[in-house]
């Protein structure tokens, strides 16, 4: 598509209305105009060839522009960003580290922490060493961002997995100067994989390794963009072999020649223009109707655009996607528990091809204690599951669950261990079992009923006084250590457990929050399993909404997308309520009816119908 623009402009000097090249595209005219300029700026702006004139309505080729500049003097800033963990549209940026290089001259350095305006996850932070604390003084991206965009200006933007920093900086630009990043990008991860075919790791330490590189301060991002500038020269080494090359030349090497990324776009552009810019849930869809992805976004044609239009900041993945969409829809949402919760049923409703599984739900873990099966074990899981499991969380720090569910299994002498078990008296227990902590079924030790025995004990303390879960790890075999180390970990279970809902499975309740476009969202949890989704425009709808049969409990089984809105709500419940504007309301089970019935009433006094 870029190359069918540049082809077209070569043969015409004097440029070309915004217009004309859009029909280039699309075939067609369109009837929004602020489209067109907003698709052909998210198109273009990252290729140096291509002028758009000061009035925006028309774009020329560049007499000379960045592509033809030989590698031994063209600019180029290597970058790095730490952020929060999340995928490039949710991530919080928490330090930017940049070199500044012309060939290989090392020229200039931007380095600064950065307030994301989010809490950085416990595993984030043990990774990066870059704490709330640390950058709770620091400017915000807002802040940040000119004196970046100053700072790079008219250089190819590398990085080490571009599809990544440069999207998220791309992302920032847009939202902030209101204008995309404008630079081409270089990703050092695929250039490797193309030049040294032969390497097993491409991934940066990888490459220091191969290339004999000191590797200091790994996950600061100067660090990091110091270490991937030195592989950035040897990779240009390897593509010059002593031939003079260009800028274009190394970005071309990037790409896998039998799969080149010519873009062409299969979508109606008036199906683009019907997008809103506001926040939803869309979903693209391919030629024979099934769909490929489902997303959200806070600006859902601008997320949609930069799909069609940023190909340099696009994966391999992406790009294959966005070449085979031939219709895109979408779902009105504005606040981020709704949008949450839809494109979740979206996603159960049209099983998409390329969402990867549970991607769209909440990071964070839980300790799960199966119920079902003769010997059921203690665990760490991701998500809450479509079985009778008890689910204690949502837990943040992967670390400090790995040690929770070790310890909630040694205090109740359960197994966590994922072998098929054949209990015979032959096997060798592990070493949990002669140390007391498990009282391992594996080797015939325990009965199946005795056993179940353990698991209904673990069931009752957990579904009630945490401190006799304190007690049952004190009876423990174990050192003075070991008992120490338990301690600590008790002691923020019981933090845990003064929040809403230590036990997920004991927490029944019915919320609601305002639904885009008129009335409100109803959701109602029984036993910590979603059993209702649904909107109420009127009283009579709420009252509708409210009809639940008082003989299903959190014991009866779960659809796909009820387990994963019992995961995201089980997340969402524990922030505080002014953050989402959720109204909770608790419901107490054993008398479903007559409580949904109160929970009605106290609802529909509070709401303007």
């Amino acid at each position: 598509m870029i190359e069918r623009l540049y082809q077209y402009l070569s043969e015409r000097p004097a440029g070309a209305e915004g217009e004309e090249l859009l029909g280039v595209i699309f075939g067609r005219s369109g009837g929004d105009p602020v489209f067109g300029r907003d698709f052909l700026d998210a198109l273009l702006a990252d290729d140096p060839r291509f002028v758009c004139a000061p009035n925006g309505l028309s774009w020329s080729l560049a007499d000379k522009h960045l592509l033809d500049e030989p590698l031994s003097e063209a600019p180029f800033v290597v970058v790095d960003l730490e952020t929060t963990g999340q995928s490039p549209e949710e991530a919080g940026i928490t330090e930017i580290g940049a070199v500044r290089m012309h060939g290989e001259r090392e020229v200039g350095r931007f380095e600064t922490l950065v307030c994301p305006r989010k809490p950085i996850p416990p595993y984030v932070a043990t990774l990066t060493g870059i704490s709330d604390a640390m950058v709770a003084d620091a400017p915000g991206i807002e802040e940040v961002l000119p004196g970046f965009v100053r700072f790079a200006a008219g250089a190819v933007i590398v990085a080490h997995n571009a599809a990544f920093d440069a999207a998220l900086l791309d992302r920032a630009s847009r939202r902030i100067l209101g204008k995309p990043l404008g630079m081409p990008s270089l990703c050092t991860f695929k250039l490797a994989r193309r030049l040294l075919p032969d390497v097993t790791k491409a991934s940066l330490d990888g490459l220091a390794t191969h290339f004999g590189l000191a590797k200091s301060s790994r996950h600061r991002a100067l660090a990091d963009a110091e270490l991937t500038a030195a592989v950035l020269v040897r990779l240009v080494r390897l593509l010059e072999n002593g031939q003079p090359r260009s800028v274009n030349d190394l970005i071309e090497a990037q790409e896998d020649p039998s799969a080149p990324r010519q873009l062409s776009i299969r979508i109606p552009r008036d199906r683009l223009e019907a997008l809103p810019h506001s926040g939803g849930v869309f979903w693209l869809v391919d030629g024979d109707g099934q769909t490929l992805f489902v997303g959200q976004a806070e600006d859902v044609r601008a997320r949609v655009i930069a799909y069609f239009a940023g190909r340099a900041h696009l994966s391999d993945r992406q790009f294959e996607m966005v070449s085979a969409t031939a219709d895109v829809g979408f779902r009105a949402a504005g606040n981020a528990i709704e949008r949450a919760l839809i494109e979740a049923e979206e996603i159960c409703r049209r099983t998409p091809l390329l969402n990867r599984p549970d991607k769209h739900l909440p990071r964070g873990n839980f300790i799960k204690v199966q119920r079902r099966g003769r010997f059921p074990r203690v665990l760490v899981a991701s998500r809450i599951s479509n079985d009778a499991a008890l689910y204690l969380g949502p837990i943040k720090s992967r670390t400090f669950a790995d040690d929770a569910t070790a310890l909630v299994a040694k205090a109740f002498a359960l197994r966590t261990c994922s072998m098929t078990l054949h209990p015979t008296a032959s096997v060798e227990p592990c070493w949990l079992g002669p140390a007391g902590w498990c009282s391992s079924p594996c080797n015939a030790t325990v009965t199946s009923a005795a056993y179940r025995d353990q698991i209904e004990h673990a069931e009752k303390v957990l579904s009630g006084d945490p401190l006799q879960l304190r007690a049952g790890a004190a009876t423990q075999p174990g050192n003075e250590e070991a008992r120490s180390r338990d301690g600590a970990v008790i002691g923020r279970l019981l933090k845990l457990h003064r929040k809403r809902h230590w036990l997920v499975n004991t927490h029944s309740y019915m919320a609601a929050f305002p639904a885009t476009g008129g009335g409100i969202w109803v959701v109602i949890v029984l036993g910590g399993f979603c059993r209702r989704f649904s909107r109420a425009r009127t009283r009579q709808e709420l009252e509708a909404a409210l009809k639940l049969d008082p003989r299903l409990s959190g014991a009866a089984r779960l659809g796909h997308f009820e387990a994963d809105a019992s995961t995201i709500l089980a997340h969402w419940i524990r922030r505080p309520a002014e953050e989402h504007g959720i109204k909770v309301l608790d419901l107490d089970e054993p008398h479903l009816e007559a409580s949904l019935t109160a929970a009605a009433e106290k609802l529909a006094l509070e709401l303007p119908w």
